[in-house]
């Protein structure tokens, strides 16, 4: 059985003598006391020096040494022992004051002369339990204390795991996105995902995992990597997002979901796609200063294992000077020291005041500071400035001048392939596409531009050769979500007819020519597709610009488009550079 350790310090021979008696009864333990070991010192110094070899469980001052002791001694003894608690105990006389004496000499405990066995056996035992007790909160501290450490150590390779999975992000590469995120959002569960598509599309998610720690941030581990991984391929967001909703639901437990938004913005177009699954409502600050709210319409991410994705998109026309704000719930419940909310009304009011251009950002994330008298929640804000949303800079659309650049050589070479009703319902051939040409040597040199053809072709051989939509639709916001809803309806209920792609490539030493075929089974391109307003129209010039000849006439349905990549150019800005912007 462990000793119990005494430290005494009596200078005094007859008083050193008499507890030395005394100390020796216990040296056997018993009635709950452990067998104790006791060592004497004549003087603290002494004692001091000794101190850290014997590791005493408690210090008695003897009468003479007490009187003597001051309280630069106590603390001495104090500092040497640590934290660890080490009880000093003085003996005094019962003709001594007691209240003074402990006052005087900042003793713990005292021990009364003449002594009486049975009481001091039992104080030392109480003694005992108390560094037992005391000791095993230290061991507690030093465990959590290791626990923190690999807390922290986990911490920092989640963040390099994220790191390393967002290297295809564009939040560094475009001044168009601003953003915060908290210092521990990674393990609080907030996520923010962006990249650009083929064709330039910018594809942006903000996620909100359900609980805090490791848990969210390996859940957002699977909506990254399916993210960055479907972004790059073409996949449309509807597709991405039923994808991540599979996945999430079959990886997550039952009591854990992800609130996320997410958009696809097409910069030729000027029109967004948004879903909106269990997040704040998204902020649509056109630059006329109107407000338009963009709320949920869709249960979170991992509750379902089907997710009705078409009738959640929202689609939005996009004007000069529109602005995107996307917030979590930190935001809004953000409180003050009377615990009031700080509340989506107040982050309207600061939206709809005018501000100096670009200033809202940095206005929201004040505001709430400000507010906010400790924030208990992730924060998340992203700010998207839609003018400059495109991945080149520029404020038209321009052909490369100068030579062509050298490309590998590619072949002679074609591909064909029709969808039928059942593939209609539901197609996305950029996909397809993209893994068919990455086998091709050197197709990287006009995937972007064959990327904005064949989708602008694609799209209109279904609207309007299959499904016959009438693109005046779109001359207001009502009707722009008007042609939609009839869009999606109508490929749901598409039962006959077919659309056939065909692409041939002819090398012609380093310039090589492209040809796009595009036919459907429908009655043909109507005229209207040749007018536009303000939310349509802006295919036909898109399809000019990029292409050497595009073949379409009224009533035909098929539309021949040539690319030639030595020339083909996408819209760029003609001066600038871009840098990341982050709040």
């Amino acid at each position: 059985m462990d000793q119990f350790r005494v430290l005494v310090i009596e200078g005094h021979a007859e008083e050193s003598a008499c507890l030395r008696q005394l100390l020796e009864s216990f040296a056997e333990g018993g009635e709950g006391l452990r067998p104790v070991k006791f060592n004497v010192f004549g003087d603290v110094e002494a004692a001091l020096t000794e101190y850290a070899a014997l590791r005493p469980d408690v210090v008695i001052f003897g009468p003479q040494a007490a009187m003597d002791a001051t309280a630069d001694d106590l603390q001495r003894l104090r500092a040497r022992a640590g934290v660890e608690p080490v009880p000093i105990l003085c003996v005094m006389s019962e003709s001594q004051s007691i209240t003074s004496a402990s006052l005087q000499s900042g003793c713990d405990d005292i021990l009364l002369k003449p002594y009486n066995p049975s009481l001091i056996r039992l104080k030392l035992a109480a003694l005992q339990r108390f560094c037992n007790f005391g000791r095993s909160l230290l061991a507690q501290r030093n465990r959590i204390r290791r626990h923190h450490a690999d807390l922290l150590q986990e911490q920092a390779s989640a963040r390099q795991i994220f790191s390393n999975l967002g290297h295809e992000s564009c939040l560094g590469q475009t001044e168009a996105i601003r953003y915060h995120l908290s210092p521990r959002a990674v393990l609080a569960g907030d996520v923010l995902a962006a990249a650009y598509g083929p064709g330039g599309k910018l594809m942006l998610l903000l996620g909100d995992f359900t609980g805090h720690g490791l848990a969210a941030a390996v859940g957002a581990v699977p909506l990254t990597s399916i993210f960055y991984s479907m972004v790059p391929k073409g996949f449309s967001l509807g597709h991405i997002v039923r994808e991540l909703n599979t996945k999430l639901h079959n990886v997550l437990p039952a009591d854990m979901f992800c609130c996320a938004v997410m958009l696809e913005f097409d910069p030729h177009k000027r029109h967004i796609r948004l879903f909106n699954a269990g997040m704040p409502s998204v902020c649509l600050r056109r630059g006329s200063g109107e407000l338009r709210l963009l709320e949920s319409r869709h249960l979170p991410l991992g509750v379902l294992d089907q997710a009705s994705v078409d009738e959640a998109i929202i689609h939005i026309p996009v004007e000069d000077g529109d602005y995107l704000y996307l917030w979590s719930d930190g935001i809004h419940e953000a409180r003050n020291l009377r615990g009031d909310l700080f509340g989506e009304e107040r982050l309207m009011e600061l939206l709809g005041t005018q501000v100096p251009e670009g200033r809202y950002f940095d206005r929201i994330l004040s505001s709430v500071s400000r507010f906010s008298a400790d924030q208990h929640d992730d924060l998340s804000l992203v700010e998207v400035a839609l003018d400059d949303a495109a991945p080149w800079r520029g404020n038209g659309w321009v052909l490369e001048d100068g030579p062509a650049k050298r490309t590998p050589r590619l072949g002679d070479w074609s591909i064909h392939f029709t969808l039928g009703p059942e593939e209609l319902r539901d197609a996305d051939p950029l996909p397809l596409l993209h893994s068919v040409l990455a086998q091709v040597p050197g197709a990287g040199s006009f995937l972007d531009p064959l990327t904005i053809v064949l989708g602008e072709l694609f799209r209109n051989a279904l609207e309007h050769g299959l499904l016959g939509l009438d693109s005046n639709l779109k001359k207001t916001d009502h009707g722009f979500a008007e042609y939609y809803r009839q869009l999606n309806c109508g490929r749901r209920q598409l039962r006959e007819g077919w659309i056939r792609i065909t692409l041939r490539c002819r090398d012609r030493g380093g310039r090589g020519l492209l040809e796009v075929v595009v036919e459907d089974s429908g009655g043909g391109l109507p005229r209207q597709l040749f007018t536009g307003n303000a939310y349509s129209g802006r295919g036909l010039p898109l399809l000019r610009a990029i292409c050497r000849k595009v073949q379409l006439e009224p009533g035909s349905s098929r539309v021949r488009a040539v690319l030639n990549w030595g020339e083909a150019a996408v819209p760029r800005k003609k001066t600038g550079t871009t840098a990341a912007r982050q709040g």
